[in-house]
């Protein structure tokens, strides 16, 4: 019985090795698969960057013999080649100095100049000594294309050859064509070496019937076949699969056969005369170690199950401990050990597809002088120690990564601005009490830019766009002395980006004529007359958008631009005065206003004087306007100037009276010929205190007519002013009540051409 027990016990201890020695050998052959199918995958990613490394520098190498060839072809253009014995001297010093095997010039005759390496060059050649291929080259440079051509057998240097051909431009025309031939060995030292595929493998050039261009010598085939199509390379369905991928210029990964061993292959296409690279993949170097722990696991899978488990977690931990390698290189910063743009990227994308969140860019204020003052090694330290910091103020769903220098990018799953600014401040707290700098007097600053995700259909773009963002909010934040949080704000980066488009085309703008003259009446009071009218500017884009004067004039004012619309506008307005007079209309006097910036500059009064005889026009039809402010520093050199204009007869207006720091002493001490009220009079008088203001009114008016200075008011609306204006005895209005600004053309056509009917019905 026991024996019997004892026996029942080792067969169930049998069939549970035996099903578990199964499980295991299972698992390890799904394990190995998994193992060669990511080795395989590894591999074939590998070989696609290296081959478009290669594929790259034999571009680059072809981009500089067209760069050499096109900067000759300048100086044949520049310097004439009618002369061809100079221009067979020329070629044949040029080809000393590059590798080409023939150089040749054609002009539109078809006759040229031939110069191979180490020969006598040829004066006077005929196109058809060219083969068919540099015949077909020098036609198409000579139509004005830049051309590359496929291989052919040089009928000069009976070489396989292929050549160049560019234009050759004089004054603007195409003269000539200027070729050069190589062979294509040049390539070979691009493609051989033995860092090709880590040291793994070759690379042949081929062509599109899939002969070789270039045969590599660490081929493990030996006997040199002509063509991929010929020997061993490929069995017939490799071959219909290769020859349709090359019909269609794509990749393919492919393998073949040799001495009982399979190599992998990828066909890469160069994208120029249906060149080829054949990179083959020989299981070495690169590959040979994880083709050989492959092969180890399964060898020790197979010899004992405890082994292939103890080679499958060596393995996997092998296989995790490199992609995370990887993962690393790829995704994370050297330096602080976070995340990179490239990573905070792409979760930033995927994050957006269901959530919303805000992104904030930091800085540290003055961070170069800090490595300046503390060395890169504490400055290093402290980029660590932020990295910390605002990882313990991260919560979950939130990231964050360094980029270049001491820019960080934070992303909040939060939109609320007070919640976020809390919790910057608190970060910000924590970054500015490192202890790094605590025996200094040294205070850092952080600087820190906020934008908020809007909703999207397109994560991906909104991505971008906050990216884009943020930078305009953290270039906000930078300037201060202490640490700045600044969000993004829509409106305002509309009239920043409406600025920035003010101050970059406002030159060409006004070179084009964008600046349009519009004119607002001047109407007598005492018998509804047009008296006058004053200049506005309106700024209408090429693309037809209306920019407005308070858009503009106030960027002018701070960067000088006014000076030179000014005067452009005093132009404008001299030109209209001498369409008036041309066309027989009885002028009005058109006022302009007139900055300080341009008011006192040395040579104004000589350029006023310029447009005046340029225009032939009398002083009197101007009245210069200028702002009650040019008198508050110097009011006698205000009044030497006026003074000088007033001589020339020129009338002075002082514009918006009342609107700063107005005083009657101003009108005593100006010499000017014409005060304008400002608008907001008649607002004022239309309010409460309406008496006390139409008493100021009065007594301005009353003062104004005692020193003989003539009364304008601004902003007459209603009737109801106008008739307040006229029982104080005012002489002029401007505005709505009349007429809105015209552009000329349209005041003309309303008073103009009306105002010269009614004088010659007069008369």
């Amino acid at each position: 019985m026991i024996e019997e027990k004892l026996r029942k016990r080792l067969k169930k201890a049998a069939a549970a090795v035996i099903c578990i020695s199964l499980l295991f050998l299972i698992c390890g052959g799904v394990f190995s698969a998994y193992l060669e199918n990511t080795r395989n995958q590894l591999l074939r990613e590998q070989v696609i960057i290296e081959a478009e490394e290669y594929k790259s520098r034999i571009l680059k190498q072809l981009r500089a013999d067209f760069q050499t060839l096109s900067t000759l072809s300048v100086f044949l253009g520049s310097e004439g080649s009618s002369d061809r014995e100079l221009l067979a001297e020329r070629l044949s010093q040029t080809q000393k100095y590059n590798d080409f095997v023939t150089m040749a010039y054609y002009d539109q005759n078809r006759r040229g100049v031939i110069s191979n390496e180490g020969e006598t060059p040829l004066s006077n050649a005929e196109l058809s000594e060219l083969s068919a291929e540099g015949q077909e080259g020098i036609e198409r440079a000579l139509a004005g294309e830049t051309t590359v051509s496929k291989l052919f057998e040089s009928t000069i240097t009976n070489r396989r050859v292929f050549a160049y051909s560019v234009p050759v431009y004089e004054g603007g025309q195409i003269t000539g064509a200027l070729a050069a031939t190589d062979q294509i060995e040049i390539f070979s030292d691009i493609l051989s070496g033995d860092t090709v595929l880590g040291g793994g493998g070759y690379i042949h050039l081929i062509d599109s019937r899939g002969d070789f261009l270039i045969y590599s010598s660490k081929t493990v085939i030996q006997n040199a076949t002509s063509s991929i199509f010929e020997g061993p390379y490929l069995s017939e369905a490799s071959t219909n699969e290769v020859r349709q991928a090359m019909k269609n210029q794509k990749r393919i990964f492919s393998t073949f056969s040799y001495e009982g061993r399979t190599y992998p292959f990828l066909l890469e296409p160069i994208g120029l005369n249906d060149w080829y690279l054949f990179c083959v993949n020989t299981g070495e170097g690169l590959a040979a170690g994880p083709g050989s722990s492959t092969r180890v696991a399964q060898i020790m899978f197979a010899a004992t199950v405890l082994l292939i488990v103890l080679l499958m977690i060596y393995s996997f931990r092998i296989l995790r401990s490199y992609s995370q390698e990887l993962l690393h290189l790829a995704y994370y910063d050297p330096l602080t050990g976070a995340e990179n743009m490239s990573r905070f990227r792409q979760r930033l994308t995927e994050t957006l597809k269901t959530s919303q969140g805000s992104i904030t860019a930091l800085t540290i204020r003055h961070f170069p002088f800090l490595i300046e003052i503390f060395g890169k090694e504490k400055a290093d330290q402290l980029l660590c120690e932020i990295k910390e910091i605002a990882n313990k103020h991260m919560e979950p769903g939130e990231f964050l990564c360094h980029d270049a220098e001491d820019r960080f990018y934070l992303f909040f799953r939060e939109t609320d601005t007070a919640v976020i600014r809390r919790r910057l401040k608190a970060f910000i707290k924590e970054v500015e009490e490192i202890s790094l700098f605590s025996s200094t007097d040294y205070q850092l600053a952080v600087y820190c830019g906020v934008t908020i995700s809007s909703i999207s259909d397109d994560p991906a773009a909104e991505a971008e766009s906050m990216l884009t963002r943020i930078h305009f909010a953290l270039d906000k934040a930078k300037g201060g002395h202490s640490s700045t949080v600044w969000f993004f704000d829509t409106e305002l980066h509309k009239q920043e980006e409406l600025e920035n488009y003010i101050e970059s085309h406002m030159h060409s703008a006004l070179q084009n004529g964008e600046f349009k003259l519009f004119l607002q009446p001047k109407m007598d009071l005492r018998n509804g007359a047009l008296n006058g009218a004053e200049a506005l500017v309106r700024w209408q884009t090429g693309s037809g958008k209306m920019i407005f004067p308070n858009q503009f004039i106030p960027l002018f004012e701070m960067n000088g631009f006014c000076i030179s619309l000014d005067l452009y506008m005093v132009e404008r307005a001299c030109r209209q005065i001498r369409f008036w007079i041309d066309n027989g209309m009885e002028p009005v006097p058109i006022s302009v206003n007139q900055s300080r910036l341009l008011f006192f500059e040395g040579a104004y009064v000589q350029k006023l004087t310029q447009l005046l005889k340029k225009y032939r026009i009398p002083a009197r039809y101007i009245t210069l306007e200028i702002l009650e402010g040019l008198a508050l520093d110097n009011i006698d050199e205000l009044n030497t100037k006026i003074i000088q204009l007033q001589k020339l007869g020129f009338r002075i207006s002082l514009d918006d009276f009342g609107s700063g720091y107005s005083s009657l002493n101003i009108l005593g001490n100006l010499k000017i010929d014409e005060v304008k009220l400002d608008r907001d009079f008649l607002i004022n008088a239309a309010g409460q205190e309406q008496g006390r203001v139409k008493l100021i009114m009065e007594e301005i008016v009353r003062l104004a007519g005692r020193l003989g200075i003539s009364t304008l008011a601004e902003g007459v609306e209603t009737k109801e002013d106008e008739e307040l204006l006229r029982a104080i005895g005012c002489g002029a209005g401007q505005g709505y009540l009349y007429s809105r600004p015209l552009s000329a053309p349209d005041f003309d056509e309303r008073y103009m051409k009306t105002r010269s009917q009614e004088a010659e019905i007069f008369l």
